[in-house]
């Protein structure tokens, strides 16, 4: 973990710009310091997609894409 101080921080407040997903950055602040993070972005998996499709639809009525598709050429 990388550590800058509170003035740097504020003349330069691009340090904190670059930190990629999982990465912290360490402020000294008098006695305590301060860590800044961003956080990892959550990958989805194709089962989770669909579970979240299902729930999303679960009201929708039934679809005939057949049908509407005769529709359309009409």
């Amino acid at each position: 973990m990388k550590t800058v101080s509170k003035r740097q921080l504020v003349r330069n407040p691009a340090l904190v710009s670059h930190l990629k997903p999982g990465e912290s950055l360490q402020i000294e602040d008098g006695d305590t310091p301060l860590v800044v993070s961003r956080p990892k972005r959550h990958q989805w998996t194709a089962d989770e997609i669909e579970a979240e499709i299902q729930r999303i639809c679960e009201k929708a009525p039934p679809l005939d894409c057949q049908e509407v598709l005769n529709d359309l050429r009409q």
